[in-house]
């Protein structure tokens, strides 16, 4: 029996909507919510609406249902129809026709903002997808204008909405909403619920008058972008497996290159190169040693020869923003009204605005942003007769190259040699060694992460190490009143390094984002009143100040380019300053991952308390002469400086062979010893072997060993074969699909807790029952099954057969387990009834040398017990009918 969708119900359905009712609309699923709400979802032809009754109700935390219930079902239906509408029950039975009148709104200004996190998730791994340079597919801030008739004035009534990004694919729009959960769940954007039915009724409508003009939204949370893996599969399944079909927004192909580096002879260099048909220019020199002078000196010979010229200034932060505009307003002021001063983001709104030839001279200030793929699509998107770029920092965390956008480079005014010519302020050194251990520290090839950081060098024995270097070496006459940063790991070790310096007698303030009155400490402390700043991603890019004498490096660190923002706090030089003193905190660390400190960054393997980081030569027995004092060297120390993260950074593991090749680590391993395969390069680690292998060996061995590739467009039947093979060294894995196919929700999704639950449950009833638990060798007797161990045994084990292969990933951070989104969709009742009975027929087999399989467990009656892994349609249709009408 079919259930139809009524609209004589909906006495308040809206006008601009009434097409939908020529059409007859079947009742094709229902979705419950933990507060009682649910989702009614309507199909007819390529078309489907989604009805949402109570959704915005909550009483207390346990009615709180997770996000992604909404967005991951919601994409789902978004795929599979071309048009697909929402709307809140609530509302179509209210007695207020004037809550779909639309009101005029004012273009929202976005030109100061940045990205969030979840919008920069979303932009990385659009490239991780389809590469690099597919950036040029996206549109930011997408925006679209909706108009309407006020029917009692008669007036015009404009409402704009953005959507994050936009892609055009043939002749569609595909659109990409990032949603906060706090902005965005229904149950958490108000206090008041009638206020939050308000806001989503928003949301709706915004979504609603895309989907009429054919633009498809798909939304991820901030849920579901903590499955890392998961976000680029569903990429793939929304907007398809490559961007032959996607629109280009305009891209350049790479201009003529040519890198001056050294002040002296720029400006002329630059000037004889433009006349050779150069257009384009990276200046690359240390902080504080004056590359924006060099941009002053060129336009103003540029608006000399070319006064109706116009001309572009981009810089990453308001901050470098302000400073530009002090400089043109000193210098240029005659032609400020000709020159455009924009952020990175700002800009990013409004280029397309703009004719490509409208600008003549680009600037990029910190142009090692320029990589990141929306700005480079931007830039490039111009065709200015000259572009410049200058940074401190020409190698990103990202391993990506300015060369993309600047051409080949190279650079020949190093950090020493500034030092060495005295353009900048020289460096001493001292180490503070400690015995906390960052071997165990994970890192994300980038940087170490930051949850396992802040627990490992949150110690107050750390802090008071610094306090006591402090404390000796800078209450002396001549540094006494010498200010200086520490660099903490988070806001919490900004308020503990401020409490331990105090201890100390030293005047120390935190400065984070969470200090309400972070512009009077700052304040303070340029009036000299504070001695020391602890701070934490609060001073960076922009942020000037002379007199600083003191870095106090606490915060352990994988990226040059923070390190070298760091220290370019101090390195401007000044009549009364010459030297800075850089402290490095040194941990403990594995030989294969060393923190970036002043003796890595500049190749300086030797070591002499207070030396300049450029002396290589010191002898025991010279003098070290700081700021007129005097020492003798006691001491000179090797230190290690070798690091080969970053050379081999394109390399495998033999986990990421494992997970490439589709295959288990250990037949990886068992290749090795075999001397089947070969490593590109081993590092000894400790008591173990690190064994890499280079994309071209990868290739060589997949040949050599016919391995096919497995993708998206494979994973259904790979994972129906991986099944087949019913490979069972212990009952394992069929137990963990069995309780994952019991707990799993509409999504894919379910809590690991959950999981392991009747995992356990399994074989405890086993125990219970008299029964051998399982094969020889198996260790879960009763009391490892209520430990800690088995939650553990039960990810590295079972799962992780299943997440190797990609049908299933983790989210450590949400507690969660979900199966890949494009495998997920795929399975029908009768293909998961299939899947559970293979399941108990392969365990019926297992078992039954081993006293047979308990047939009363809840685990085995729930896979005989039905065949859906929720409801089927009838029950579906049934629960729905009497709620909706």
């Amino acid at each position: 029996m079919k259930f139809l969708l009524d609209f004589n119900q909906f006495h308040n359905f809206p006008q601009n909507f009434n097409f939908l009712k020529e059409q007859i609309f079947t009742l094709s699923e229902k979705q419950f919510f933990s507060n009682g709400g649910s989702s009614y979802f309507f199909t007819s032809g390529d078309c489907a609406i989604i009805i949402d009754k109570q959704i915005c109700s909550v009483k207390n935390q346990q009615d709180i249902f997770p996000y992604s219930l909404i967005t991951n079902k919601q994409n789902e239906y978004m795929n599979n129809f071309q048009k697909v509408y929402r709307f809140l029950y609530e509302d179509l039975i209210s007695d207020n026709p004037q809550i779909w009148q639309i009101k005029n709104s004012k273009i929202e200004n976005r030109d100061n903002s940045e990205s969030s996190p979840l919008e920069l998730k979303f932009e990385n791994e659009f490239c991780e997808v389809y590469g690099k340079e597919s950036v040029k597919f996206l549109y930011k801030d997408f925006c679209v204008t909706q108009e309407s008739k006020d029917l009692k004035t008669n007036s015009t009534i404009q409402t704009t909405y953005f959507l994050d990004y936009a892609v055009q694919k043939e002749n569609q729009i595909l659109a990409v909403e990032e949603n906060g959960i706090h902005y965005h769940h229904p149950q958490f954007t108000s206090e008041d619920q009638i206020e939050r039915q308000i806001k989503y009724r928003h949301q709706l409508e915004k979504q609603n008058f895309c989907t009429s003009l054919g633009i498809k939204i798909f939304r991820f949370s901030s849920e579901d972008c903590k499955f890392e893996n998961k976000v680029q599969e569903n990429i793939r399944t929304f907007f398809g497996k490559d961007s032959s079909k996607f629109k280009s927004t305009g891209l350049l192909v790479d201009r003529k290159f040519k890198l001056y580096e050294h002040q002296e002879i720029t400006l002329k260099e630059i000037e004889t190169a433009r006349k050779q048909g150069t257009k384009s220019f990276l200046v690359v020199f240390p902080t504080a040693s004056g590359k924006s002078k060099i941009v002053e000196e060129d336009l103003k010979n540029h608006f000399c020869k070319n006064p109706n010229s116009k001309v572009l200034i981009l810089a990453p932060n308001n901050d470098i923003i302000k400073d530009w505009n002090n400089r043109i307003e000193q210098t240029l002021f005659d032609f400020s009204n000709k020159i455009t001063i924009k952020t990175f983001q700002g800009m990013l709104r409004h280029y397309i605005e703009f004719p490509q030839d409208y600008f003549s001279y680009i600037v990029i200030d910190e142009a090692h942003h320029a990589v990141a793929p929306s700005y480079k699509r931007m830039i490039q998107y111009f065709e200015s007769d000259f572009l410049i770029g200058l940074t401190a920092t020409p190698d990103r965390p990202d391993k990506k190259k300015l060369e993309t956008i600047f051409g080949s480079y190279k650079t020949s005014l190093s950090l020493e040699d500034a030092m060495n010519k005295k353009i900048i302020a020289r460096a001493n050194v001292f180490r503070i060694e400690t015995n906390i251990d960052l071997s165990k520290v994970r890192f994300n090839g980038k940087d170490y992460i930051n949850a396992d950081l802040e627990k490992t060098i949150r110690i107050t024995s750390r802090n008071d190490l610094i306090g006591d270097v402090l404390k000796t070496y800078f209450f002396e006459e001549n540094f006494k009143n010498a200010q200086g940063l520490i660099f903490c790991v988070n806001t919490n070790h900004t308020k503990e390094m401020e409490k331990s310096l105090q201890k100390f007698g030293i005047s120390a303030k935190a400065y984070s984002s969470k200090e309400k009155n972070h512009e009077k400490i700052m304040q303070d402390f340029k009036q000299k009143k504070i001695r020391f700043l602890c701070t934490c991603n609060m001073i960076s890019e922009g942020w000037d100040y002379p007199e600083l004498k003191i870095l106090v490096m606490a915060r352990p660190t994988l990226s040059k380019v923070m390190y070298l923002q760091q220290l370019g706090r101090g390195l401007r030089k000044t009549p009364l300053k010459e030297n800075v003193f850089v402290i490095d905190v040194v941990d403990e660390y594995s030989a294969a991952i060393i923190p970036c400190s002043m003796h890595t960054i500049f190749q300086n393997p030797y070591y002499v308390p207070f030396g300049e980081i450029t002396n290589k030569n010191y002898k025991v027995g010279d003098f070290v002469t700081v700021d007129g004092l005097s020492e003798k060297i006691q001491r000179i120390v090797e230190v290690n400086i070798s690091d080969f993260s970053e050379k081999y950074s394109d390399f495998l593991s033999e986990e990421q062979l494992a997970q490439e090749f589709f295959i288990s680590t250990a037949t990886i391993k068992n290749w090795i010893t075999n001397k089947k395969i070969f490593a590109s390069v081993t590092f000894t680690f400790g008591s173990k072997k690190i064994n890499l292998f280079s994309p071209d060996d990868v290739e060589k061995y997949r040949k050599k060993l016919n391995i096919k590739v497995h993708d998206e467009t494979t994973i259904y039947q790979d994972f129906f074969d991986f099944l087949q093979e019913r490979d069972y060294t212990f009952s394992y894995k069929m137990i963990f699909l069995l309780s994952f196919l019991k707990n799993v929700d509409e999504i894919g999704e379910v809590q690991t807790d959950k999981v392991l639950e009747d995992y356990k449950n399994f074989y405890l009833d086993r125990i219970k029952s008299n029964l051998e638990v399982d094969r020889k060798g198996c260790p879960y007797t009763r009391d490892y099954l209520f430990s800690k161990e088995i939650k553990n045994n039960m990810l590295v084990n079972p799962f992780e057969k299943f997440e190797r292969k990609r049908f299933f990933f983790q989210s450590k951070e949400l507690g969660k387990l979900a199966m890949n989104s494009s495998l997920f969709e795929k399975l029908k009742a009768e293909e998961i009834f299939k899947i559970k009975n293979q399941m108990v027929e392969d365990l019926k087999d297992y078992y039954k040398t081993l006293g047979g399989l308990n047939e009363n467990s809840e685990l085995i009656l729930f896979a005989t017990q039905s065949n859906s892994v929720e409801f089927t349609k009838q029950e579906y249709e049934l629960s729905a009918v009497a709620d909706v009408q």
